[in-house]
């Protein structure tokens, strides 16, 4: 039985010329291009605060923000501080009055915004007696910078009350002042 290419179905039939796909032209790949890299912009400038939160992302953010303008918040790791020295003294001219003297470090690579400083007061069992977080504007001076640069040191003075037990210890701690 001799079948005609007419009989025979068109997903089956040997086309001697191929459907040839039709061509994208260069205006097509220029919006391509254009369309990808705002998708890419749009993306990091609306994650911003994402991608400079963490230390891998951050210098990826920061480049960014420098082509499109843009500001990145600040860094903010209360584990970079490192207390470096720490002292409080009864001041003898002044009963119940303690001086609090302490230096400390920014060990993040990224300046960042000045921390909380808690304070904790104990006893000679370890129990706290006080606790008090400090701000920054409690423990700096009028004029202190916005924030701490990177491997930037500073010192502080603070006066406080005794507590109304034998306070015999004292620890230092930081907390990442809250977003502004």
């Amino acid at each position: 039985m001799n079948r005609t290419t007419q009989d025979t179905p068109s997903f089956i039939a040997n086309h001697d010329e191929a459907a040839a796909a039709p061509e994208a032209g260069p205006a097509i790949w220029l919006a391509c291009g254009v369309l990808l890299v705002s998708l890419v912009l749009l993306v990091l400038l609306a994650g911003r605060n994402t991608l400079a939160a963490s230390a891998n992302t951050r210098p990826l953010a920061e480049k960014a923000c420098a082509v499109l303008g843009c500001r990145l918040p600040l860094w903010r790791d209360a584990s970079a501080f490192r207390m470096l020295e720490h002292d409080i003294r009864s001041l003898p001219d002044t009963p119940g009055a303690l001086r609090v003297v302490a230096g400390f470090r920014n060990d993040a690579p990224w300046p960042q915004a000045w921390p909380q400083l808690l304070l904790t007061l104990s006893d000679s069992n370890g129990q706290p007696l006080a606790q008090r977080a400090f701000t920054p504007e409690e423990y700096l001076p009028q004029d202190h910078p916005e924030v701490i640069g990177a491997g930037q040191t500073a010192s502080l003075q603070l006066l406080l009350r005794e507590p109304a037990r034998e306070a015999v210890a004292f620890q230092f701690g930081f907390i990442a002042s809250p977003i502004q």
